[in-house]
């Protein structure tokens, strides 16, 4: 099946052979140019005497991801953060995550 208006052709993506992570990713626009360049960082939630806990040992998660138009050169950086606007927390683990942000009522209560 075709997508006529998809703006990514392919994607390439580069994994770490010790950990299967993603280093990196390239997506390529449908005349086959590259498009966008991603990457991102990984470590565990530690800084001193501060942890975020991911049951008895240091949450291990992604930090940050760089995002690069290479048509348009404009760069956009997602960032993982404790809290945002409306309450919100960052969590492991949580078995209440589905019900809260991906059931079809939840969806709907947070596209309002």
């Amino acid at each position: 099946m075709k997508f006529p208006r998809a703006p990514v052709g392919k994607k390439r993506v580069w994994f770490d052979a010790r950990t299967q992570l993603p280093l990196a990713m390239v997506s390529f626009d449908r005349r086959g140019e590259a498009f966008r360049s991603f990457d991102g960082a990984f470590a565990l939630y530690e800084s001193g005497n501060q942890r975020v806990m991911d049951g008895q040992h240091p949450l291990w998660s992604w930090g940050h991801v760089h995002a690069f138009d290479l048509q348009s050169g404009r760069m956009t950086r997602l960032e993982q953060v404790r809290t945002i606007a409306g309450g919100h927390q960052s969590s492991a683990n949580d078995p209440q995550i589905y019900d809260r942000y991906l059931t079809r009522s939840a969806l709907m209560r947070l596209g309002k």
